[in-house]
């Protein structure tokens, strides 16, 4: 009987531990439905969804983060004041690491006349992540 359990049990965890890493590797990479990596070029994000502050889609479509990363490189702020700050990682989304690791920049929607909702964030290591939707979920691009 308590081999049975024992079964049962490495089963149930067997079964669980599955579903979280479909579940975990869903969000690490794409959320279902959501924004995705082109093969091709990992500065285009492909089915990007972008809503306003009333929460109406203000853009459907291919994000190009080049000129961005360009930009960025250049030195060049956005008018922003966030622009180039240190990124705090408060939802705890992104790897930790100590404080002033990562950098948030604006990424502009031409549709929204204010900064918008998508940042890049960088961190000293050089990883890039993108976010659409102000950092409720993130895709790391470099």
């Amino acid at each position: 009987m308590k081999r049975w359990i024992a079964i049962a049990l490495a089963l149930c965890l067997a079964l669980f531990a599955g579903i979280a890493g479909y579940f975990y590797s869903q969000s690490a990479d794409m959320a279902p439905d959501g924004p995705w990596i082109s093969q091709a070029n990992p500065l285009l994000v492909q089915d990007v969804r972008v809503y306003d502050l009333d929460g109406r889609l203000a853009y459907r479509g291919t994000v190009d983060l080049a000129p961005e990363l360009a930009r960025i490189e250049r030195g060049e702020r956005d008018p922003h004041r966030n622009d180039g700050s240190v990124f705090q990682n408060r939802e705890g989304r992104l790897p930790t690491r100590e404080r002033g690791y990562y950098r948030e920049y604006v990424v502009r929607t031409p549709t929204i006349r204010h900064a918008g909702p998508q940042r890049l964030v960088i961190g000293q290591g050089g990883e890039v992540y993108y976010t659409a939707d102000h950092y409720q979920s993130f895709l790391r691009v470099q």
